[in-house]
């Protein structure tokens, strides 16, 4: 009997080794997780109506009944901050959704082909480039006219050589692997190649660079929306809470204050997050 237990505690225990996740990809889930839970549920903890005017109450500083204090039209300021994440937040993920599905299937389909596709498409890329990322924003935008849809239009069609050129690198080094040479062998279609094979490999670098990509624009909506280009008051939305308040910036600092923080911290958020996913990604990939 104490033979069996000995060689049954001598056996080795199977240890399964997870992956460490990085402290950065926790904390920046954590902050972009409470920025989205805080859009989600605005309704339901906004304390106020963000646009309902009451001038009686104008310029109240911080305080007991108006947590975060009113700005000069009387609207509660922490209302509209928290409206404000719906609006700047959709700008971030849609203004980069839109660019990142568009320049991953160009500079896809252009790496793995090459060729005259490839010649025509990065000689597009530099056309774009070429130009002045904001001015060339501002001027699609102008001439669409100001609005939410005129930012996403103009962010599809400028932003998208980034995550061309990423991925375009991607799939030349890529394509001349052993396994895609071995699906080539065994018949598989283009299609199937660069989605099955290809894409999965090829997209690391640019999700990565997405999460940084976010950050740059939610920055730029909130800089259109502060020119009066992106969108339109009476809206709550943080670049337009900054502009309405540069001619109370020395009496009512806490109408700018407010929202150039919580930009603050939602862009430390998507950094904190693309940090930690891309030496999450690199430790995966390496194992």
């Amino acid at each position: 009997m104490s033979a069996v237990a000995g060689t049954v505690a001598a056996r080795p225990r199977l240890r399964v080794r997870l992956p460490r996740v990085p402290g950065a990809l926790w904390w920046g889930a954590g902050i972009v997780g409470f920025f989205l839970l805080v859009a989600l549920l605005a309704p339901v903890i906004a304390p106020y109506d963000p646009i309902q005017q009451d001038t009686a109450n104008a310029l109240l500083p911080p305080g007991p009944g108006h947590w975060l204090g009113t700005d000069n039209f009387g609207r509660d300021v922490l209302s509209r901050l928290i409206w404000g994440t719906r609006f700047d937040l959709m700008m971030g993920v849609f203004g980069v959704l839109i660019p990142f599905i568009l320049g991953t299937a160009v500079g896809c389909i252009s790496g793995y082909f090459g060729g005259w596709v490839d010649i025509v498409v990065m000689r597009i890329v530099d056309i774009v480039i070429a130009f002045p990322f904001l001015v060339l924003m501002l001027a699609i935008i102008a001439i669409l006219g100001p609005g939410l849809g005129s930012f996403f239009i103009a962010m599809a069609l400028v932003g998208w050589v980034s995550y061309a050129r990423l991925v375009r690198a991607q799939v030349l080094v890529l394509k001349a692997s052993d396994f895609v040479t071995a699906a080539r062998s065994l018949g598989y279609s283009h299609l199937r190649i660069m989605a099955r094979h290809i894409l999965p490999n090829a997209m690391v670098s640019s999700i990565v660079f997405s999460m940084s990509d976010v950050v740059l624009t939610m920055l730029l909506g909130a800089s259109i929306s502060y020119l009066g280009l992106g969108v339109q008051p009476p809206t709550a939305e943080w670049g337009i809470m900054v502009a309405e308040s540069q001619n109370f910036i020395i009496r009512a600092w806490w109408i700018a204050a407010f929202p150039g923080m919580a930009l603050a911290v939602i862009a430390l958020g998507f950094s904190l997050l693309g940090d930690g996913l891309g030496e999450w990604l690199g430790q995966n990939g390496s194992r």
